[in-house]
């Protein structure tokens, strides 16, 4: 399949301007102003993706929480005035403390049936939400030169999920020190920013593999996780993750909407967006779809099974990498 190239839908300038098309509020910048990172704009960040750089820059896991939460408080009450143009790191900055493993060489964590078990795999979502919130800025910045006229709403969006990621990092980490652990007690992996760097010249596929597959899929494992913490007794683990389930919904139902949108208003002629997302699944997720499937939390979230269903595989087929493994 052809990549096909992002379309520009404004006429640059020299400052960033709102027009409006279709109801959305589009935000354009020059073409060829886009900038990678500069001590001042770390020190000093002023535009929306100042901060994202700066965020992705830090090496500490609460820091990263901490200005995400401002970030987001600075961009919803109009103190952040522009998107900017600077383009995020080649790589996150990472905790020293925390061991990075290949997949497949990270010792089992069992599968929540033991106390330990559920301590190691609550360190596992800690990591998750830590490395989900180094995803989102990177997608808020990285994909401005694809896209310079993204609607301003699709900043909105991704805003608010940086900022559910790092309420979710926190909330998650608060309770793991408070089984007697710590972020970094247990090895973790780099899975996912492996999938973001194989996304990282298309906004489509990255929605694609980020949202509509690993956040999605997220929607179908989380109630059974939950049905082990309670049957553990650790009620207070179980009600988070409720709460983050309700998130993730919101999550996914962003990603649809920006993919559709995106699809249908940035291309010309428009793609048709299920056939497309069946195109970039298999070319950037390494594995396939397996269910069962969270149909109620799929269809809240605008996920129908046209979306999946055709590239999903038979759970008795275990000779591919799933969704399951990518996230353990």
């Amino acid at each position: 399949m052809k990549r096909i190239a992002g379309m520009g839908l404004g006429v640059f300038g020299d400052v960033s301007m709102i027009r409006r098309q279709r109801g959305l509020a589009f935000v354009s910048v020059p073409s060829n102003s886009f900038s990678t990172s500069t001590n001042d704009h770390i020190d000093n960040p002023i535009t929306l993706t100042d901060w994202g750089a700066k965020i992705l820059l830090s090496e500490d896991s609460d820091e990263k929480a901490s200005l995400t939460n401002t970030a987001f408080e600075l961009w919803n009450a109009g103190k952040i005035k522009e998107v900017g143009n600077t383009q995020p790191p080649l790589f996150p900055g990472r905790p020293s403390f925390v061991k990075i493993m290949d997949p497949r060489e990270l010792p089992q964590r069992g599968k929540g049936g033991t106390k330990e078990s559920r301590v190691a795999m609550l360190h596992s979502f800690v990591h998750i939400e830590n490395c989900a919130i180094d995803l989102i800025w990177d997608c808020i910045c990285r994909f401005i030169p694809q896209y310079p006229n993204l609607p301003r709403e699709f900043f909105d969006d991704f805003t608010k999920i940086a900022q559910d990621e790092a309420k979710h990092y926190g909330l998650l980490n608060e309770r793991l020190k408070d089984l007697g652990s710590f972020y970094g007690a247990f090895p973790s992996h780099a899975g996912l920013w492996e999938d973001a760097q194989s996304t990282s010249h298309d906004l489509l596929a990255r929605l694609a593999i980020e949202n509509m597959v690993h956040e999605a899929r997220g929607l179908d494992v989380t109630p059974k996780i939950i049905t082990k913490y309670r049957s553990g007794g650790d009620l207070k683990t179980s009600d988070l993750l409720v709460q983050i389930l309700g998130d993730e919904i919101t999550h996914v139902r962003y990603g649809i909407r920006w993919f559709d949108y995106i699809c249908k208003n940035f291309h010309n002629p428009p793609i048709d967006p299920i056939p497309h997302f069946h195109q970039l699944v298999p070319r950037y997720f390494k594995g396939k779809i397996k269910g069962p499937f969270n149909t109620l939390a799929r269809n809240s979230a605008g996920m129908t099974e046209q979306w999946y269903l055709p590239i999903s595989f038979s759970p008795h087929d275990n000779k591919n990498k799933t969704c399951d493994e990518d996230e353990s």
